[in-house]
């Protein structure tokens, strides 16, 4: 599989870009507490592939790059 190389500084930029509980929320259209729910280690552990957070001391933090990764992961065939 071929990885696409950004093109300009703002399209690198925009893909590393530091999203905050709110931004994914609104990323994945849900509800912040669903955020929360998806990065506590209890959480963590009911999933086989865990949203990739960040704990930084202002607090949690998502990678643009890393959550779109992600949810790659979690699109499913139908049978």
């Amino acid at each position: 599989m071929h990885e696409h190389t950004p093109n300009t500084p703002q399209e690198a930029t925009h893909r590393d870009e530091l999203l905050t509980v709110a931004d994914l929320a609104t990323v994945l259209k849900c509800k912040e507490s669903s955020i929360y729910n998806l990065t506590r280690r209890r959480g963590r552990a009911r999933y086989e592939n865990p949203v990739p957070v960040l704990g930084l001391p202002m607090g949690l933090r998502f990678r643009n790059s890393s959550v779109m990764a992600w949810l790659a992961t979690q699109e499913t065939r139908g049978a």
